[in-house]
């Protein structure tokens, strides 16, 4: 009985538990923890009505509530963006961006809009301009500052914590992509570069390695659409069915569909830009497993896992375009719609919705793996302890040669270990804790902040210079040449500059030596930064010195734009100029300024004061053989060094270009040198001395440095001047988008007194906001700019010389009025304007440029340009001419919206040693003489015997080498002079002008050319002096990605001549059409491989003499033959090109690439009266070098029927 019972007992408590275990295993989480929509490419409603998609989209997002995001994936006005106030279709462009952000008015949740291609004006001009202008629409319409991400065109990711378990990732792709102006080095974004932007990425991703991670971005990394180079039938057979016109067109309908499938242009996946980016993004997420990203860009829906990557395209939010099922796909479909994600406690929904109804049609539903992330075994290492001192940087180490190559510099500085005090994060400065990882060029560094809110930050002593690299100049060679270069740099300059800095007057941050020790208020960043020897100091932003707002420079040029209330206190930014030349610091770039403002009592207006900061390249030396060469004027002159003497003070200004002439536009010459004066007296040999002793160690160089700085300071007033006279050439005066009066006049003696008043709304002059007296002697051109608002402009006065003045508008209706008279026949005043919002009053003196154009008034502070005057050389090998050498100058001038220059002019002479002929060449390039066309002169003079082969006019003409080369070798003289109008429309040149040519035969009875004369009617003819005048015309088609060594892209050169006879003996009229197409296409096999193949070809179309005929030879199309092999009526010619790199030469001396090269070749000519059906055939293989990827050296040994020939050159074959 007992044992029934107990049995009983056991049985139904085993079925409870039973029953309530399935009762937990059968729970199912209904309601998802958070909610985020995905729609793209909603920025061009149907023509026939309102964006579909948005209905059920919004009603989603309705029921979703607060625990839901919603991410707009860039393209969100079609075509080009949302473009200015004043231009048109901006009412059509800001209501379809309205439209979207209307059911975000009352969303619960949170919105996002991420930009694309298209709001960068579709890789326009004006792109940057017209994302802020997206921005700034955004944050007006739903009054808020957290929507549109990432913020000011800035490359830098934004992160969003979700919620504890959701973080999301912001990018801007399409700031890689854009071609134009956008905000790179010089800005005061926290992210600068693509490769600042992987680094940003991983970080945030290791940050949040334990939480579920979505990475959004315009741009797909991978795809099965259009941008991934899937193409339809259709759109190989009729390529304009898009545009309703059915024309079939089959093979040649091919070639746009293969050329976005295998070259592919930026927005396609194929192009290089965009693989270096995908693969940088793709190499990231692949250490991570709890990743998804998700982009727009195609007009389709697509899921891709690939690498346990979750890869979402949702870009069909307005518009669809076909997608197929291909590698790695899961899902694929062309209707619009959006995608949805739905996270919940133990798994992720991804759906897909079509644009029906009110909540929209499932197309696709599934459950999406996203794992955790194993720690990295190397964060639970604990570091070894420096007790011992530390060495900033072994490797700067040198020997001899070394150090004769690149300067003995301060190594001996960093290479020497030194005790610096440990840093406290529990007790210094109350108390940090670390806030993020900060941004730079070529420092590691972290931001801290106190209790109290205060920021600080330590920047690495050693240096990571391989951001630091210009990109067309990029590899781990050149990285190791500027990484040695780091020497020259003072590892504890920035100790001393803030005592120089204070004895100046100048505001300065207060700089320490410290080591970062292992410690847990590092956090994921402890296995990077422990035991780093940095520099610590408080961090200029927020509050700094007294003064509540600290602002970076883009920001205060912003400010002074809105309103002229706000302004410069110039007085103090040439008191840190002159600071920065004292020291020799040279890297003064935009972002190395903050500014404090104070408030200035005029209407809540502001002025600003500059605090310079990272003193990294101060006493910066150049020594050793190659930074001596480097360092010339035509080449890096801002890199001159820190020495007793300042050689070129415009030169190590360079960094620092548009900054100057942003902020020391006002003062005197006589302003300049007090504030010289004033320094001399603040910084007394004393002074010096006691801030170079702060210098730990090495006090042989303190001492050196004391005596530069001495000697520098006695100077100061000498470089002042010079500073100020560069500055002063061309002078730009600002308004703001307030109402200014703008008064200019013209003084009897020559100079231009310029005032600037505030104009009131009712036309009243109120206080002076500028005033300045030019002289001309030293400034050549004045450019005041209006701006936006209202403003007036009036010039007056009488003057025998003067200045020129550019007067240009804004956006407002603007008064121009010109009463003034200068002596002499060229005008003085400019004006530009819009023509419909302007009025103008203006006498004999004022020349009229207003326009239509919507850029007429565009205002670029970053368009100075430096003058330049370089040397130019050449050389080259051939069989025929031997060694053969150049040099000459080029002069290259700058002007007033000239691109790229206003004027070069080169000018070279060449001689051959084997022939010992030589010619001179000029070339003279001015830019916009006529409207936008510009002009281009060019002569050449060819002498001393110039030497070319004949052969006889055949295809099939005989070389007899028992006779020897010479006996085919004719000696001419020619001079040759073009004058060309050319057209420019972006990658496309037109030409066309006049030509001049004089020839002159030598006679010579033991050559083949004495023959041939015999042989012909009037042969004797061809030794008489022959004049040819005509017209020239043509044009170069030119999308090459590099003119030097081009990997992809085409060049297409087409010219027309036709020349009349212009002297007695001259009776031809001579006419000729020549033409070449090349072909550029890189891939891996999978080593990196370039193939390059060139057309080309020739015709006369009237008779012609010898010299004008068309020819193959080694030196132009067909190598391994002697150079105008044969010559004929027409001709036609095949080149083709594999091209491989190997190896990169890491030598100190010559860093370079290096590759191989293989060939062949194929042409023919054609000749009346010829019955030939002969090809000519050459192949061989070469070699090619390529100094810092600036220039290339080709070797080549071509291999024909007749002949084994090598040759050397500047430059690849084609």
């Amino acid at each position: 009985m007992k044992t029934a019972l107990k049995q009983n007992i056991v049985t139904g408590f085993s079925l409870l538990l039973s029953i309530l275990g399935n009762a937990t295993l059968g729970y199912s989480q209904t309601t998802p923890n958070y909610s985020i929509f995905l729609i793209g490419d909603a920025g061009e409603p149907p023509k026939n009505g309102a964006n579909q998609v948005l209905t059920p989209l919004k009603r989603q997002m309705q029921k979703a509530g607060k625990n839901s995001s919603v991410f707009f994936l860039g393209d969100n006005v079609y075509p080009k963006g949302l473009n200015n106030l004043d231009e048109a279709n901006h009412s059509r462009d800001s209501a379809r961006l309205a439209d979207q952000l209307g059911i975000l008015k009352d969303y619960e949740g949170k919105p996002f809009i991420i930009p694309g291609n298209h709001d960068w004006q579709q890789g326009g001009k004006k792109g940057w301009e017209y994302i802020k202008n997206q921005e700034k629409f955004v944050s007006d319409f739903l009054k808020r500052e957290d929507v549109f991400f990432p913020k000011g065109g800035c490359p830098t990711p934004h992160e969003v914590a979700l919620n504890d378990q959701l973080t999301a990732v912001i990018l801007d792709t399409q700031w890689w992509l854009h071609p134009w102006r956008k905000p790179e080095a010089e800005s005061d974004c926290e992210v600068k570069s693509l490769e600042e932007m992987l680094v940003s990425v991983s970080d945030i991703l290791d940050r949040n390695r334990h939480k579920k991670v979505i990475v959004m971005g315009h741009h797909p990394m991978y795809s099965h659409g259009s941008h991934g180079g899937y193409f339809t039938l259709q759109d190989h057979l009729l390529p304009f069915h898009e545009l309703n016109v059915p024309i079939p067109l089959p093979v040649l309908g091919s070639i746009y569909p293969l050329y976005r499938s295998l070259i592919g242009n930026i927005q396609d996946i194929p192009h290089p830009k965009y693989k270096q980016m995908r693969d940088g993004l793709v190499g990231i997420f692949k250490q991570y497993k709890n990743v998804i990203y998700a982009n727009g860009h195609e007009h389709n829906l697509q899921l891709i896992q690939r690498d346990s990557i979750n890869y979402i395209t949702s870009g069909a939010g307005s518009k669809n375009t076909p997608v197929k099922m291909g590698k790695d796909s899961k899902f694929a479909s062309s209707q619009i719609g959006f995608a949805r994600l739905d996270f919940f406690d133990n798994k992720t929904i991804l759906t897909f919705l079509g644009g029906d109804g009110e909540n929209g049609k499932e197309l696709y539903s599934t459950e999406i793996l996203l794992n955790t992330n194993a720690v990295d075994p190397r964060d639970l290492q604990t570091a070894k302890i420096q007790t011992e001192g530390i060495v900033p940087n072994s490797n700067y180490k040198a020997g001899k040669f070394k150090a004769f190559l690149l300067g003995k510099n301060y190594r001996d500085v960093w290479t020497t270990a030194i005790k610096p005090k440990t840093i406290d994060f529990e007790h210094e400065q109350g108390g940090l804790k670390v806030i993020q990882r900060g941004g730079g060029y070529q420092t590691l560094s972290l931001r801290y902040q106190n209790t109290k809110g205060e920021q600080f930050v330590t920047r690495s002593v050693e240096k990571y210079p391989e951001r630091a690299v210009p990109e067309a100049i990029r590899s781990q060679f050149t990285t190791d040449i500027v990484s040695d270069q780091i020497s020259a740099s003072h590892p504890f300059a920035a100790l001393v500059a803030s005592h120089l800095a204070e004895a100046a007057g100048v505001l300065h941050t207060n700089p320490s030596l410290v080591i970062i020790p292992e410690s847990n208020v590092l956090g994921n960043y402890k296995r990077l930064f422990t035991n780093q020897l940095a520099l610590f100091e408080e961090r200029p932003e927020g509050s700094f010195a007294g003064y509540k707002k600290i602002q970076s420079t883009q920001k205060v040029v912003e400010k002074l734009a809105e309103d002229n209330h706000n302004n410069i206190d110039e007085k103090e930014v040439i008191r840190a100029r002159l600071l920065d030349m004292l020291i020799g610091d040279w890297d003064r770039h935009e972002d190395q300024w903050r500014w404090a403002g104070f408030e200035n009592g005029q209407d809540k207006g502001l002025t600003y004061r500059p605090i310079p900061r990272d003193r990294d390249q101060a006493f910066f030396v150049n020594q050793g053989l190659l930074p001596t060469i480097i360092s010339r004027k035509w080449i890096l002159p801002k890199i001159q060094g820190f020495d007793y003497k300042i050689r070129d003070v415009a030169g190590l200004a360079f960094n620092a270009r548009y900054f100057d002439r942003s902020f020391l536009t006002q003062s005197s010459e006589k302003d300049w040198l007090s504030m010289a004066t004033e320094l001399q007296q603040k910084i007394s040999d004393s002074v010096i001395d006691s801030a170079v002793s702060h210098f730990p160690n090495f006090p042989e160089h303190s001492a050196i440095i004391a005596k530069k700085l001495k000697q520098r300071r006695d100077d100061l007033a000498t470089y002042s001047k010079e500073l100020y006279e560069f500055l002063s050439k061309e002078v730009d005066i600002l308004g703001s988008d307030k109402d200014e009066y703008f008064f200019v006049n013209r003084l009897e003696n020559g100079e231009t007194k310029v005032t600037v008043y505030d104009q009131k709304k009712n036309g009243a002059i109120g206080r002076i906001l500028y005033e300045r007296t030019f002289e001309p002697k030293i400034t050549k051109e004045i450019r005041i700019w209006g701006l936006d608002g209202e403003d007036n402009f009036q010039v007056l006065g009488k003057a025998n010389r003067g200045i020129k003045v550019r007067l240009i508008g804004g956006k407002g209706k603007d008064i121009f009025s010109d009463s003034s008279a200068v002596a002499g026949l060229g005008k003085k005043t400019y004006i530009y304007d819009k023509k419909d919002n302007t009025s103008l009053y203006v006498g004999s003196e004022a020349k009229d440029l207003t326009s239509k154009k919507k850029t007429v008034n565009d205002y670029n502070r970053e368009a100075f340009k430096y003058d330049r005057v370089a040397p130019l050389g050449s050389f080259a090998f051939n069989v025929d001419d031997g060694i053969f050498i150049g040099t000459g100058l080029q002069w290259t001038r700058q002007g007033f919206r000239k691109d790229p220059f206003a004027s070069q002019h080169s000018i070279s002479g060449n001689y051959a040693f084997g022939t010992n002929s030589y010619n001179i060449f000029y070339k003279g390039e001015f830019m916009d003489v006529i409207g936008k066309t510009d002009f281009e002169l060019k002569a050449n003079l060819q002498q001393g015997g110039l030497v070319d082969n004949f052969f006889g006019l055949s295809n099939e003409s005989e070389y007899k080498q028992e006779k020897g080369i010479d006996y085919y070798r004719i000696q001419y003289e020619n001079e040759e002079i073009t004058a060309l109008f050319k057209s420019r429309f972006n990658k496309l040149t037109l030409y066309y002008g006049a030509i001049k040519n004089e020839w002159h035969i030598k006679e010579n009875p033991k050559r083949f050319i004495h023959e041939f004369t015999k042989s012909i009617p009037n042969g004797d003819e061809i030794y008489q002096d022959k004049f040819f005048i005509g017209l020239k015309t043509g044009f170069v088609l030119d999308n090459r990605d590099n003119i030097v060594f081009p990997t992809r892209g085409l060049l297409w050169n087409f010219d027309a001549t036709l020349q009349k006879g212009a002297n007695d003996v001259t009776k031809n009229n001579y006419a000729n059409l020549k033409t070449d197409l090349s072909f550029y296409y890189t891939f891996k096999l999978p080593a990196v491989v370039s193939l390059a193949t060139r057309f080309g070809g020739g015709m006369n179309l009237a008779d012609y003499e010898l010299y004008q005929a068309n020819s193959l030879g080694g030196l132009s199309n067909i190598r391994g033959f002697r150079r105008t092999r044969f010559s004929g009526k027409s001709s036609f010619y095949n080149n083709t090109e594999i091209r491989l790199k190997v190896i990169n030469i890491k030598s100190y001396l010559f860093p370079a690439y290096a590759g191989v090269l293989a060939f062949n070749d194929v042409g023919r000519v054609w000749n009346p009266n010829e019955n030939s059906e002969k090809w000519h055939h050459g192949y061989g293989a070469g070699v090619w070098l390529a100094p810092f990827n600036m220039v290339v050296i080709t070797g080549m040994y071509g291999i024909t029927e007749e002949s084994n020939l090598f040759s050397v050159k500047a430059g690849l074959f084609f």
